[in-house]
């Protein structure tokens, strides 16, 4: 049985909502679920002019919650467009044992957007273990059928053997082979991104993807110069995970068997490979453990060792986040306002380089802007000193 719900707020089509309560279930203990559709895409897409729409699942009493994704800007520019490549620097065509892939069509710089992506589907983590499997279906099936270009989402590379199927059966397989784990406003969803989805896979990738809880976006980077004719890559596995691990979760999530030249190396190659993730893994505790003793020259060795690794595992944009701004606090704490500054600069670049900074962002923007125009009087009067000495 279906039940609309109206959000008059929110610029979507009426909502689909499935009776889907388990069996042994209370209506209050299951509510609901609900596809909400927008006819636009959150973020438009600047490579195309536009987008064609997204779709969200969830209950209606997250869906008139002002965390919910529906309630997010659907004009939010992207914040870095001359970064940006425009046409798209690359081409989906097959690749040998990977189906499609995409490949550059031109040279592509360190720290260049590749692809901005806004979502196709987004569903909230809980609901296909509080449903029935044919309501998980028919949820899924209408929240792709009410896309402007539904097209996009079904041809996806999927699990299964390619035999005839109904729409519902589809887009969950397209769902379990593609999507990536979002959270947004606190709750997590799953999240499919059709263009992204044709990235493939490398334990040591050439680019790297950031998501934008503000425009509800993914955006492709270079993680450094990818050359014409090379296939661009990403990463599908968490920072730090050893071969093992890492083949055993893309094989159960992502059904595939990972052949790129690290999991093909020498086992001398790969058991190298692995000590270094697994210190990379311990080494942010122990850099965190160090300034809170006091250790802060010993905390900044080991902040250098961990940036070492990550750039030789191919991994530095996977641990900065907050360890730049920790960096930046212990060279402070040292007495080395040079680097502090230069760290600093590196945190505001981590805000604004990467897509719209949302609220949260700018906030941290404005306190960070008092912060070096501190340091900048600081080296001032330190060279003030020194000249006078």
């Amino acid at each position: 049985m279906r039940r609309p719900h109206l959000l008059p707020i929110l610029p979507v089509s009426l909502p689909v909502c499935l009776d889907a309560s388990l069996p042994d279930s209370t209506p209050d203990s299951n509510p609901p679920y609900c596809v909400f559709t927008s006819a636009a895409s959150p973020s438009p897409r600047p490579d195309r002019g536009g987008g064609g729409g997204f779709s969200v699942i969830t209950t209606p009493d997250e869906a008139s919650s002002a965390l919910n994704p529906l309630r997010h800007a659907l004009d939010a520019p992207f914040f870095a467009p001359e970064r940006l490549y425009l046409p798209r620097p690359y081409v989906v065509k097959d690749v040998p044992g990977k189906g499609k892939g995409a490949i550059a069509t031109r040279r592509i710089e360190k720290g260049k957007a590749i692809l901005v992506d806004p979502v196709r589907v987004l569903a909230t983590v809980g609901y296909p273990s509080e449903v029935r499997r044919e309501e998980v279906r028919g949820l899924l099936k209408e929240a792709v059928e009410r896309l402007r270009e539904p097209r996009e989402v079904l041809e996806l590379a999927r699990k299964g053997e390619g035999k005839e199927e109904d729409v519902g059966s589809v887009v969950e397989d397209v769902m379990m082979t593609n999507t990536f784990g979002l959270t947004v406003g606190g709750v997590e969803y799953m999240g499919l991104f059709a263009d992204l989805a044709r990235f493939n896979h490398d334990c040591r990738p050439n680019a790297f993807i950031h998501f934008s809880q503000t425009t509800l976006a993914m955006t492709v980077w270079a993680a450094r110069d990818i050359e014409e004719g090379e296939e661009i890559t990403i990463t599908y596995s968490p920072a730090g995970t050893p071969s093992r691990e890492r083949r055993d979760m893309l094989e159960r999530v992502w059904g595939f068997k990972c052949q790129c030249s690290l999991c093909t190396a020498s086992p001398a190659e790969i058991e190298a490979s692995d000590g270094n993730r697994e210190e990379i893994r311990t080494l942010p505790d122990k850099v965190i453990e160090l300034a809170q003793k006091g250790e802060f020259s010993k905390a900044l060795e080991s902040a250098g060792r961990l940036f070492s690794l990550a750039e030789q595992e191919g991994m530095s944009e996977s641990i900065e986040g907050d360890m730049i701004e920790v960096v930046a606090r212990l060279y402070y704490l040292v007495g080395d306002l040079d680097k502090a500054l230069e760290w600093t600069l590196k945190v505001q670049h981590d805000i604004t380089g990467y897509g719209v900074p949302g609220e949260l962002g700018e906030q941290k923007l404005k306190m960070l802007q008092g912060v070096i125009a501190g340091l900048k009087r600081e080296l001032v009067e330190k060279k003030a000193r020194e000249k006078k000495e």
